[in-house]
């Protein structure tokens, strides 16, 4: 028995066309925008990086596409930059040292996922990132955009970026990256000896920072600048 399939209308093809010209109107103005605001120094949901794959997103939730490799690198690089710059600040040893006596303390708590992040451990980052962006801290939520989009997960990145306070941080910028200090392997290997890890009842095994991690930091500060 032959399957009845319904006429596609002249009625529906305009609409199907009127959508169309939507979609593609969006997303030139997305990407005027990001021309006319200039924020190609930082990466934002504007930026013609991440317009489309927004776009997309939002019109195929199911689909498992993700940025471009382009878009990736440049996404990876700003991520292990801002935790450059987050470590060269003066201030960064006195804020280990607190956080090492206090963990809830949000800047201290940003240092740390910035250090962990550099070091590797990624995981853990993320959970201090959580935590500093929910004490108030703007880098911190610029950070876990950048590494939502990392993961392939645009709409928590976008969230993080316009609920927890990405935006504001980028807001406060002057649009150019410093120059990068670079953070070797050898540095790397040094600063991880001093990260602990230990159990928590409700989040299991977390990263915190060992007694010796921030006069390791404060004796390293020349090559973190």
């Amino acid at each position: 028995m032959p399957i009845a399939i319904p006429p596609y209308t002249q009625a529906q093809k305009e609409e199907d066309e009127r959508q169309l010209r939507l979609r593609i109107g969006a997303a030139a103005l997305q990407r005027e925008i990001a021309r006319n605001i200039q924020v190609h120094s930082w990466l934002v949901p504007a930026s013609p990086e991440c317009t489309a794959l927004l776009l997309h997103k939002e019109q195929e939730a199911d689909d498992p596409a993700g940025l471009s490799q382009a878009a990736h690198e440049r996404a990876a690089d700003d991520l292990m930059a801002l935790c450059e710059l987050v470590l060269q600040r003066p201030d960064t040893e006195d804020h280990l040292k607190t956080f090492v006596e206090m963990p809830e303390e949000d800047q201290g708590a940003l240092v740390f996922a910035c250090l962990l992040q550099l070091c590797g451990e990624v995981r853990n980052a993320r959970f201090w990132w959580h935590y500093a962006a929910g004490a108030g801290s703007t880098t911190a939520a610029y950070c876990l955009f950048l590494d939502g989009l990392l993961l392939n997960r645009t709409q928590e990145a976008v969230h993080c970026y316009e609920s927890l306070g990405g935006a504001d941080f980028v807001q406060t910028q002057d649009g150019h990256w410093p120059p990068r200090a670079g953070f070797s392997a050898g540095l790397r290997n040094e600063l991880h000896a001093h990260i602990e890890q230990v159990s928590h009842e409700d989040f299991g095994v977390i990263a915190l920072p060992g007694p010796g991690l921030p006069a390791n930091v404060g004796r390293h500060e020349t090559s973190l600048r």
